[in-house]
Formats: C-alpha cells, sequence, structure tokens
C-alpha cells in the first residue's frame, strides 16, 4: 500500500505540474495542432507525442525502475525553461514573433517537461526515457525553408527512380526535371505527389520498430536510414502503376481515388520491402549475443592446459 501510494503521489505531481506548463503553453500548443490540419506534411506534428507516449509506457517497468526525488537538477532545467520563455515573450513584445520565437515557446515548453520529469523520476529514469524526449522535439514544425527542401528532394528521388523504372519495364519515357513523357501521357511528380506524408509516417513507424525489437545503436540506424531509399522506391512504384493502368486500363486512374488516397497502400508496401532487412538486424544481433567474446573464448593452450598428456600421468604416479 505505501508503494503504490507513492508511485500515486510521484504521477499526480508530474501530471499537474506538466498540466500547468501545457496550459500556460496552450496558444502555441493551438498553433501546432492547427498547423498540423492545415498542412499536409504537418500530421506528424500530432503523431509524434503519440509515439513518444506509447515508449515510455511499452517500457515503463524499465524506465521507473529505480525512482528518486532529483530536487536540484530538475530545479536546474526547470530555471532554463523559464529563462528561454522570457527571452521568446520578449521577442514577441518587441513584434518579433518569427518562427525562431515560436522554437524558443517550443523549446521552453520541452525543457519545462524534461524538468518537472526529473524532478519527480529522477535522472535515472530520463537517462532510460531519453529517446522517446529527443523524438519529442521533432514535433515541432518544420521551417518552410527546410520544408521544402525535403519536399525538393522527394521530387528528385522520385522522379529519377520512376524514370528508371519505367525504362527497366522497357517503357519509352523521357525526363525533363519533374516532367516524365511517356507515350500518350506526360505525368509531374508535383509537390503534392511527393509523397511526404507517407515518408514521414514510414520515418516514423521505423524509429518505433527500431526502439523496440533492436539493441544495438548501430542497427537501429540502419534500419531508419532505410527509410529514405524506400521513400524514392515506393514513390516510383506508384508513379509507373498509376502511369501503366491509365495507358492500359483507363485513363482516370490518374485522378481517381488510387491517386489520392493510396499512400496508405504504398506506405505498406514499403513495410513489405524493409521487412525481410529488419529481420537479418535481429538474427544478427541473436549470433552476437550467442557467440562468446574473443577475450572469453578458451585458447588451445588453454585448452591443453587442462588436460594431461598421458607421459606426465605417469610421472605424476610414480
Amino acid at each position: 500500500m505505501p508503494k503504490f501510494s507513492s508511485t500515486l503521489v510521484r504521477n499526480s505531481a508530474f501530471a499537474t505540474l506538466a498540466l500547468l506548463g501545457m496550459a500556460v503553453a496552450s496558444k502555441l500548443l493551438i498553433e501546432i495542432f492547427s498547423f498540423s490540419l492545415k498542412n499536409g506534411y504537418g500530421s506528424y506534428c500530432v503523431l509524434i507525442p503519440i509515439f513518444s507516449a506509447y515508449m515510455i509506457w511499452s517500457r515503463r517497468q524499465h524506465i521507473f525502475a529505480h525512482l528518486c526525488y532529483d530536487l536540484i537538477p530538475g530545479l536546474l532545467i526547470i530555471v532554463f525553461s523559464l529563462g528561454f520563455s522570457a527571452v521568446a515573450l520578449s521577442r514577441t513584445s518587441v513584434n518579433s514573433d518569427s518562427f525562431l520565437t515560436f522554437e524558443l515557446k517550443f523549446f521552453a515548453l520541452l525543457l519545462w517537461l524534461t524538468g518537472v520529469f526529473v524532478l519527480v523520476y529522477g535522472r535515472q529514469a530520463i537517462k532510460r526515457a531519453l529517446f522517446p524526449f529527443v523524438l519529442l522535439a521533432l514535433s515541432a514544425p518544420l521551417p518552410p525553408s527546410v520544408a521544402d527542401r525535403v519536399i525538393g528532394a522527394l521530387q528528385t528521388g522520385s522522379t529519377a527512380a520512376a524514370y528508371s523504372l519505367f525504362s527497366l519495364l522497357g517503357t519509352p519515357v523521357y525526363r525533363d526535371g519533374f516532367l516524365l513523357y511517356v507515350p500518350g501521357v506526360t505525368i509531374e511528380v508535383a509537390k503534392e505527389c511527393s509523397g511526404i506524408n507517407s515518408s514521414i509516417a514510414l520515418i516514423f513507424t521505423l524509429l518505433v520498430v527500431a526502439y523496440e525489437t533492436l539493441h544495438t545503436p548501430s542497427r537501429r540506424f540502419i534500419l531508419v536510414l532505410l527509410a529514405i531509399p524506400l521513400s524514392f522506391a515506393k514513390n516510383a512504384l506508384r508513379i509507373v502503376t498509376l502511369t501503366l493502368l491509365a495507358i492500359h486500363v483507363d485513363p482516370r486512374f490518374l485522378t481517381g481515388s488510387l491517386h489520392h488516397k493510396g499512400g496508405i497502400v504504398f506506405y505498406l508496401i514499403g513495410l513489405a520491402a524493409v521487412y525481410p532487412i529488419w529481420k537479418l538486424l535481429q538474427r544478427s544481433e541473436v549470433r552476437q549475443v550467442s557467440e562468446p567474446s574473443p577475450a572469453l573464448r578458451p585458447t588451445a593452450n588453454q585448452l591443453g592446459a587442462g588436460i594431461e598428456s598421458p607421459e606426465s600421468m605417469a610421472i605424476s604416479n610414480r
């Protein structure tokens, strides 16, 4: 009963202080939520906190195994968050409410939540929950200039991959920038066709899978890094599939539901493509754990030292 009471007090304290910080930053959170609804590629802003909360919940036995109140480091982080809030407010007061001001407000809120977490649960808990907290920092909207560059990179990579796939299938194709000329059809890989939504969903899905199922940073990095070529490949497959269906079956495929709402289909195809690589990474971890390290392997001399030769046995018996 005392343990349950202590846990309840900690959770209540964290929830109260966290909600207090979010209430103060309610205008900022409403702006982020509104942005995620208005901009198609901004849906990740709402999804990342859900991913982070799930990661902490799924590892709660490990994260909250050893708890303590860390007053000094927790209060220091909270003070830093208040400092960032003051800087953001000063920029707002002089009509300098730029994207930098927005980022300062968001960073102040993250510092507040981190400080409260350290204060209530301790440094060991934040070390074990570091990845979900770092991931939470990515839920801020991308600056417009950065978003345009990401979309442009997806357009370029998807166009090149689609051109290669058309050529591989023996379909005559000519490329001019983001335009692909196929007999009877001209395809433009526009910003809306960059596949940024499904690409972001693929990245965060692989992040969660890597965090939950792999244990070495290098293998986690490899799995998440696969999202980049897979994004180009699935977009190219979508472009080529719709184009060939429009040429050989019905031109309305280029304007139908598969074109506008088929992102989920090719997202699932991308996940299916990464499955065998994920299994290989898992098996390589199992082999690495099961094999003894070279330092622990007995050498030939060590093996021989434990076995007496017939001659030595005869001498010892005399």
